[in-house]
């Protein structure tokens, strides 16, 4: 079982307020899964998993990389 299946059978609403999380930490600045993870207490295969959907449904991008870790912002509008 991959490391991300019990993450698809979460409630809507739990991803929502996850995201919300994410995008709170986000609005500070750019950020890695690593500082996102210690902002929100979140485990990082929880924020990478999100951050994968963020990214397919075009709420966040890449922004480079820092220390082998990828960088996420904030998509602008």
């Amino acid at each position: 079982m991959s490391s991300f299946a019990k993450f698809f059978s979460q409630k809507r609403g739990q991803v929502r307020g996850q995201r919300k999380a994410i995008e709170e930490v986000l609005k500070a600045g750019p950020a890695t899964v690593t500082k996102i993870s210690e902002e929100t207490e979140f485990a990082k295969n929880l924020v990478v998993w999100n951050l994968m959907g963020m990214l397919r449904w075009g709420a966040v991008e890449i922004k480079g990389e820092e220390n082998h870790e990828l960088i996420y912002s904030l998509k602008e509008v």
